[in-house]
């Protein structure tokens, strides 16, 4: 018995060291180790400092050591620690970089959305709702709550930037610039909507932005017909922001396309967010009211309770709007958009028993909920029905050519 307790105690002590062995030779570790550290058999604080600058660097010091004043990561040390920087839980991120304000910092300088002035008011806002007005260990934990309920994808950017340096890969920031947000407001935004907001290939280019501008007052004006033209038809996710005349900068993020109808819309990815003079959001399918045309149907833009705009946009200072599905759907609006005026063309020399926006029906239809997609079908049908006659030709052509 006391030999069966012997070996077991041996075992165990075998498999510790097996572990520990098999921790300090993990190839991919070693090969971050050893770039980082430029060879040698520790890293230095001022290498760290060259490579993540003084906020990240010294968090990173203090974790990697465990130790503030420490000025050496060992080997041992690295590969002790450093696994979970690059895990698929980022929460290591908010744990390493506290306090608060220290954390905000890394975290939007990281993405290359700084705080600038008049950001003041916003972060003073954001961390009270980060931390629930908590302190130490409980704010940590607050904020840990907060990012995965509410903004995932706050810590992203630091993460990358950790790995970037280890794997030797390029960071690409996109540009967070808006008329209406700052920087570091339209990153909070972006890091808190899901991915279906986002294309599903990455911008290559550093500068540019996840999103494609399709309407800004700055340039088009405020106008219930130009936000039509330019914003209608885009089939795919829209982000709208609008400064209110009342003080508010309120945002509606919409799964489905924005159109005329007597019933509210939006899937289950639809939210809308107060920036400014609160940081809120709000939840909902089915919220979004947009009726700018139909006479049958009260006229006017709404979000649930929360946001109420009349026909002529008269309590908004400025609005933009983003797509969120790429180039490809901007394009294929843009062929909807020449399809329809070449329509208007033709209709002008062909008269028509009425008008079709006025028609008994169609408002019927669309009292329903019928999403209206004839000229959508109209326009593919004209262009399969080219397609086969060019490849009729073509056939033909090639028909004439082997039999001569």
């Amino acid at each position: 018995m006391g030999n069966d307790s012997s070996k077991h105690k041996s075992d165990v002590k075998t498999e510790k060291v097996g572990s520990e062995i098999e921790k300090a030779s993990n190839p991919t570790l070693e090969a971050y180790f050893t770039r980082i550290s430029d060879g040698k058999n520790e890293i230095s604080a001022e290498k760290l400092k060259s490579i993540f600058q003084q906020d990240l660097s010294g968090s990173l010091m203090k974790y990697l050591t465990g130790d503030t004043n420490s000025n050496l990561v060992t080997h041992q040390q690295f590969m002790d620690k450093f696994t979970p920087l690059y895990g698929t839980s980022t929460d290591i991120y908010v744990k390493i970089l506290q306090p608060v304000h220290h954390f905000l910092k890394v975290c939007s300088d990281s993405a290359g959305a700084g705080a600038i002035q008049g950001d003041e008011q916003f972060i003073k806002i954001l961390v009270e709702e980060m931390t629930d007005g908590k302190t130490g260990d409980e704010a940590t934990q607050s904020i840990i709550r907060w990012r995965r309920e509410n903004c995932e994808k706050f810590t992203q950017a630091v993460q990358n930037r950790v790995v970037s340096a280890v794997t030797d890969t390029k960071i690409i920031n996109p540009d967070y610039s808006s008329d209406i947000l700052s920087p570091l407001q339209m990153w909070y935004l972006q890091s808190s909507l899901p991915a279906v907001y986002f294309p599903a290939k990455p911008t290559e280019t550093s500068g540019e932005s996840h999103w494609t501008p399709l309407y800004t007052s700055l340039q088009h004006g405020i106008s219930t017909n130009r936000f039509e033209t330019l914003v209608f038809d885009y089939r795919g996710p829209t982000v709208t922001i609008f400064r209110m005349k009342d003080g508010r900068v309120v945002v509606i993020a919409a799964d489905q396309e924005w159109r005329h109808s007597g019933n509210r819309f939006g899937g289950t990815f639809t939210s809308f967010f107060e920036i400014v003079p609160n940081i809120r959001r709000i939840d909902g399918a089915n919220s979004i009211y947009c009726n700018l045309k139909l006479r049958s149907s009260a006229y006017g833009l709404s979000f649930k309770n929360e946001l109420k705009i009349e026909k002529d946009f008269d309590e908004i200072l400025d609005i933009e709007v983003w797509g969120c599905a790429g180039a490809g759907t901007l394009a294929d609006q843009q062929k909807l958009k020449n399809w329809q005026k070449q329509q208007t063309e033709k209709h002008k020399r062909v008269p028509l028993p009425g008008n079709w926006d006025d028609n008994p029906d169609k408002t019927l239809l669309e009292m329903a909920g019928f999403q209206f997609s004839t000229e959508r079908a109209q326009m593919e049908m004209e262009s399969k029905k080219r397609d086969a006659q060019a490849a009729y030709v073509e056939a033909a052509t090639a028909s004439e050519t082997s039999e001569k």
